[in-house]
């Protein structure tokens, strides 16, 4: 299925078999999450936690002992057992999913059901709790918007009148504990999509990113607004930066 949106001078289309964005016919070569992925990030922080993961899934199995039948068994234990990274990953994005679509149904004015596992549910219900205490209005779900000024396009997930008056950017994000660091590519890629929907002639006030955590389904929403100049910039900087590329000389 293909999505047609005619914003300002020109054409915005989506696939979403293949999260393929196109302006005017043309492919969009960045969309607004691939350069939130572009913050510079230490290397040791994402080696640790895949360590961190690989050992506690060698600790629960029970044939480390170390006695197999031959090396292609030993191999594929070893593989089976360095997946633990990627399988939560798979995990943690298969719940976002299942928030996000919760969420988007109450701003429909639906009445959706919890999901049957039991971590799912419970996170549905505090964003949903959450969402019925600080939202006012709803004004836009899932809109796909294009930046003529950055050329690129995304997805803003919600844009909502609070209860206090203010029209935010807002997002839902899952995290592993609740005292997480914030990422800057998170700050960066709310940042983005305000600027461009005031570049379409939108009202923002700020950005909420609620973050919620998947072991519990406690919920810190953050508000960033006052450092929206200094957001926006680092999220600019990351652009040019996701889009370099080293030009070789000839010696």
């Amino acid at each position: 299925m293909i999505e047609i949106h005619k914003i300002a001078n020109g054409t915005l289309t989506y696939q979403d078999s293949n999260h393929r964005y196109e302006w005017n016919n043309e492919k969009v070569d960045k969309s607004v999450s691939s350069v939130a992925g572009a913050y510079p990030v230490s290397f040791s922080i994402p080696v640790a936690w895949s360590a961190a993961l690989i050992r506690k899934e060698l600790l629960a199995s029970k044939e480390i002992a170390g006695v197999f039948d031959d090396a292609d068994a030993k191999l594929a234990w070893a593989k089976a057992i360095c997946k633990a990274p990627d399988n939560f990953t798979k995990k943690a994005g298969a719940t976002g999913t299942s928030v996000h679509k919760y969420i988007e149904d109450l701003a429909h004015g639906l009445t959706p059901a919890l999901d049957d596992d039991p971590a799912v549910a419970k996170c549905q219900q505090s964003v949903g709790d959450w969402f019925k205490s600080n939202i006012a209005e709803v004004i836009s779900v899932e809109r796909r918007i294009y930046s003529e000024r950055y050329k690129i396009a995304g997805t803003v997930d919600m844009v909502a009148k609070l209860k206090s008056g203010k029209i935010h950017v807002l997002d839902w994000k899952g995290i592993t504990k609740k005292d997480a660091g914030l990422k800057a590519g998170h700050v960066g890629q709310l940042s983005a999509y305000r600027k461009m929907l005031e570049d379409l002639g939108d009202q923002i006030d700020g950005c909420t990113l609620v973050r919620f955590s998947r072991a519990t389904g406690e919920v810190d929403p953050i508000n960033f607004t006052n450092n929206y100049p200094e957001d926006l910039a680092a999220f600019e900087a990351a652009l040019v930066l996701s889009r370099y590329k080293p030009a070789a000389e000839v010696f």
